[in-house]
Protein backbone atom coordinates (compact mmCIF):
# COMPACT_ATOMS: atom_id res chain seq x y z
CA UNK A 1 0.00 0.00 0.00
CA UNK A 2 1.31 3.25 -0.75
CA UNK A 3 1.25 6.13 1.27
CA UNK A 4 -1.08 8.87 0.95
CA UNK A 5 -0.52 11.88 -0.81
CA UNK A 6 -0.41 15.26 1.46
CA UNK A 7 -2.76 17.77 -0.02
CA UNK A 8 -1.95 21.00 -1.98
CA UNK A 9 -2.05 23.71 0.22
CA UNK A 10 -4.69 26.79 -1.12
CA UNK A 11 -2.97 30.09 -1.58
CA UNK A 12 -2.57 32.73 0.02
CA UNK A 13 -3.11 30.70 3.34
CA UNK A 14 -0.51 31.97 6.35
CA UNK A 15 1.32 29.14 7.85
CA UNK A 16 -0.29 25.78 6.33
CA UNK A 17 2.11 22.98 6.16
CA UNK A 18 0.51 19.69 6.77
CA UNK A 19 1.55 16.63 7.25
CA UNK A 20 -0.30 13.18 7.12
CA UNK A 21 0.17 11.82 10.42
CA UNK A 22 -2.14 8.94 9.86
CA UNK A 23 -4.23 7.02 7.04
CA UNK A 24 -5.79 3.60 6.94
CA UNK A 25 -9.15 2.55 4.87
CA UNK A 26 -11.49 4.06 7.45
CA UNK A 27 -9.18 6.75 9.31
CA UNK A 28 -7.37 9.88 8.26
CA UNK A 29 -5.10 12.02 10.23
CA UNK A 30 -4.06 15.57 8.99
CA UNK A 31 -2.04 18.28 11.16
CA UNK A 32 -0.34 21.33 10.07
CA UNK A 33 3.44 21.16 11.68
CA UNK A 34 3.26 24.78 12.13
CA UNK A 35 0.04 25.02 14.14
CA UNK A 36 -0.65 22.60 16.94
CA UNK A 37 -4.16 22.98 17.44
CA UNK A 38 -4.67 23.00 13.55
CA UNK A 39 -5.73 19.65 11.94
CA UNK A 40 -8.42 17.05 11.32
CA UNK A 41 -9.12 13.50 12.85
CA UNK A 42 -11.58 11.58 10.49
CA UNK A 43 -13.26 8.15 10.27
CA UNK A 44 -15.97 6.05 7.73
CA UNK A 45 -18.48 4.79 10.30
CA UNK A 46 -19.59 1.23 9.99
CA UNK A 47 -22.49 2.88 8.19
CA UNK A 48 -20.49 4.89 6.05
CA UNK A 49 -21.03 7.99 7.40
CA UNK A 50 -17.44 10.83 7.35
CA UNK A 51 -17.38 11.65 11.03
CA UNK A 52 -14.50 14.25 11.57
CA UNK A 53 -13.47 16.68 14.38
CA UNK A 54 -11.23 19.70 12.64
CA UNK A 55 -9.53 22.23 14.79
CA UNK A 56 -7.79 25.58 14.29
CA UNK A 57 -7.43 27.57 17.20
CA UNK A 58 -6.65 29.96 17.73
CA UNK A 59 -9.18 31.78 15.62
CA UNK A 60 -6.57 34.31 14.07
CA UNK A 61 -7.01 33.85 10.52
CA UNK A 62 -3.62 31.27 10.53
CA UNK A 63 -2.86 27.66 9.76
CA UNK A 64 -5.19 25.47 7.46
CA UNK A 65 -8.82 26.61 7.12
CA UNK A 66 -10.98 24.12 8.16
CA UNK A 67 -12.79 23.70 5.07
CA UNK A 68 -9.55 22.74 3.40
CA UNK A 69 -9.20 20.35 6.10
CA UNK A 70 -12.67 18.95 5.62
CA UNK A 71 -12.05 18.26 1.97
CA UNK A 72 -8.51 17.00 1.66
CA UNK A 73 -10.35 14.41 4.19
CA UNK A 74 -13.19 13.95 2.08
CA UNK A 75 -10.80 13.45 -0.52
CA UNK A 76 -8.37 11.02 0.77
CA UNK A 77 -11.21 8.35 1.40
CA UNK A 78 -13.24 9.13 -2.20
CA UNK A 79 -10.63 9.68 -4.25
CA UNK A 80 -7.48 7.20 -2.77
CA UNK A 81 -9.63 4.75 -0.49
CA UNK A 82 -12.67 4.72 -3.42
CA UNK A 83 -15.43 4.71 -0.21
CA UNK A 84 -18.93 6.11 -1.53
CA UNK A 85 -19.73 8.02 1.76
CA UNK A 86 -23.40 7.38 3.10
CA UNK A 87 -23.56 10.53 5.28
CA UNK A 88 -21.50 13.55 6.82
CA UNK A 89 -21.85 13.09 11.06
CA UNK A 90 -22.21 16.21 13.07
CA UNK A 91 -21.24 14.70 17.08
CA UNK A 92 -21.03 18.03 18.97
CA UNK A 93 -19.75 17.82 22.57
CA UNK A 94 -18.24 21.56 22.10
CA UNK A 95 -17.06 24.21 19.81
CA UNK A 96 -18.66 26.10 16.77
CA UNK A 97 -21.33 24.04 15.96
CA UNK A 98 -22.89 23.23 19.50
CA UNK A 99 -22.79 26.80 20.35
CA UNK A 100 -24.34 27.96 17.11
CA UNK A 101 -27.29 25.09 18.08
CA UNK A 102 -27.40 26.36 21.62
CA UNK A 103 -28.05 30.02 20.55
CA UNK A 104 -30.32 29.32 17.72
CA UNK A 105 -32.43 26.95 19.95
CA UNK A 106 -32.50 29.22 23.33
CA UNK A 107 -36.17 30.14 24.02
CA UNK A 108 -37.25 27.77 21.59
CA UNK A 109 -36.78 30.23 18.57
CA UNK A 110 -36.01 27.47 16.38
CA UNK A 111 -36.09 23.67 16.38
CA UNK A 112 -33.22 21.30 16.56
CA UNK A 113 -33.32 20.43 12.79
CA UNK A 114 -33.71 24.16 11.93
CA UNK A 115 -30.46 25.42 14.22
CA UNK A 116 -28.51 21.86 12.98
CA UNK A 117 -29.05 23.30 9.17
CA UNK A 118 -27.20 26.61 10.19
CA UNK A 119 -23.99 25.12 11.68
CA UNK A 120 -20.99 24.92 9.59
CA UNK A 121 -20.92 20.82 9.37
CA UNK A 122 -24.36 21.74 7.84
CA UNK A 123 -22.75 23.87 5.34
CA UNK A 124 -19.84 21.45 4.61
CA UNK A 125 -22.12 18.36 4.32
CA UNK A 126 -24.42 20.54 1.75
CA UNK A 127 -21.28 21.55 -0.28
CA UNK A 128 -21.45 17.93 -0.89
CA UNK A 129 -25.07 17.11 -1.95
CA UNK A 130 -25.85 16.24 1.93
CA UNK A 131 -28.67 18.02 3.03
CA UNK A 132 -31.25 15.49 4.86
CA UNK A 133 -31.67 15.63 8.58
CA UNK A 134 -31.27 12.61 10.94
CA UNK A 135 -31.39 13.48 14.94
CA UNK A 136 -29.26 10.55 16.34
CA UNK A 137 -28.83 11.59 19.69
CA UNK A 138 -29.33 15.02 22.11
CA UNK A 139 -28.58 15.41 25.57
CA UNK A 140 -30.66 18.20 27.95
CA UNK A 141 -32.76 20.87 26.15
CA UNK A 142 -33.02 23.64 23.56
CA UNK A 143 -30.67 26.79 23.91
CA UNK A 144 -28.58 24.21 26.94
CA UNK A 145 -27.10 20.82 24.79
CA UNK A 146 -24.11 19.62 26.32
CA UNK A 147 -24.13 16.68 23.40
CA UNK A 148 -25.79 16.52 19.54
CA UNK A 149 -25.20 14.12 17.29
CA UNK A 150 -26.81 14.42 13.39
CA UNK A 151 -25.93 12.92 10.35
CA UNK A 152 -27.04 14.56 7.05
CA UNK A 153 -27.68 12.50 4.54
CA UNK A 154 -27.93 12.86 0.33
Amino acid sequence: MSSPSVPTTVGGVVECEPEVRAAAVNVYYLQNQKKNRNFIMADITATGHFHFYVENLPNDLTGCPGWWLFQAAWDYFVREQSIAIQGVRGDWTSGDNLITVNRLTAGNNMTLEEASRQTWTYRQAANKGFTRYQLIDARSSPGKYTSVDVVFLP
